[in-house]
C-alpha cells in the first residue's frame, strides 16, 4: 500500500476517533445542568482540528488524488464527483459549527435546538462523506492508481505542503488529536 494512501486511511480512522470524542463531548455539553467549563475549550480545539487539518491537507491531498483517478477508466465517477463537492460543503458546515461555539464562548445565546440540530446535521454530514470515501473511492484508489500515478502525486503534494501545511503544523494537530482522544475522552471533559 502507498504511503501517501495509508496515510489517508489513517486520516480517517484518526476523523472518526475525533468525531466520537466530539460526539461525547457534545452529549456531555449538552446533559448536564452544571458542566464544566473546560468541555466548551475542548469542543473549540475539537473543531479547530477538524477545520485546520481536513481544509489544509487531508482534502487538498484527497482531491489531488481524485484528480488523477478521473484520467483513469474508473467505473464510479459520481461518488468522486460528490466526495469533491462534499469537501467545500464539509468546511463551510465546520465554519458554521465555529461560528456557534464561539458566539457561545463569547456569551452570545445560542438556542439549544439550534445548536443541536447543527451538530447533528454535522456529525452525519461528516460520517457519510468518510463512509463514502471509504466504501466507494478508496478500492478505486487501490485498483486504478500505479507507481507512476503515485510519483505524479507526491510531487504535487510536496508543493502543496510547503504551502498550506507544514510538518511542524501537522505535529501539532496531531498532538491535538491524540490529547482530544487519548482514553476515548479528556478526564477533565466527563461531568
Amino acid at each position: 500500500m502507498n504511503a501517501i494512501y495509508r496515510q489517508l486511511c489513517c486520516d480517517h480512522k484518526h476523523m472518526q476517533e475525533l468525531l466520537n470524542a466530539f460526539e461525547q463531548l457534545l452529549l456531555d455539553l449538552f446533559g448536564c445542568g452544571d458542566r464544566d467549563p473546560n468541555t466548551l475549550s475542548l469542543i473549540l480545539d475539537a473543531l479547530d482540528y477538524l477545520s485546520a487539518y481536513p481544509d489544509r491537507y487531508h482534502h487538498p491531498v484527497e482531491d489531488l488524488i481524485f484528480s488523477r483517478l478521473l484520467t483513469k477508466p474508473v467505473h464510479d465517477r459520481e461518488s468522486i464527483y460528490e466526495a469533491q463537492m462534499q469537501h467545500e460543503n464539509i468546511a463551510a458546515a465546520t465554519k458554521h459549527m465555529c461560528a456557534l461555539f464561539y458566539a457561545i464562548a463569547n456569551d452570545a445565546t445560542v438556542e439549544r435546538r439550534v445548536l443541536q440540530g447543527a451538530c447533528n446535521t454535522y456529525l452525519k454530514l461528516q460520517r457519510k462523506h468518510m463512509d463514502l470515501e471509504n466504501k466507494s473511492i478508496f478500492p478505486q484508489i487501490e485498483q486504478y492508481l500505479g507507481t507512476t500515478d503515485w510519483i505524479y502525486i507526491q510531487k504535487q503534494i510536496s508543493e502543496l505542503s510547503c504551502r498550506y501545511f507544514d510538518r511542524a503544523t501537522r505535529k501539532i494537530y496531531e498532538s491535538l488529536h491524540e490529547d482530544l482522544t487519548q482514553h476515548q475522552m479528556p478526564a477533565q471533559a466527563l461531568a
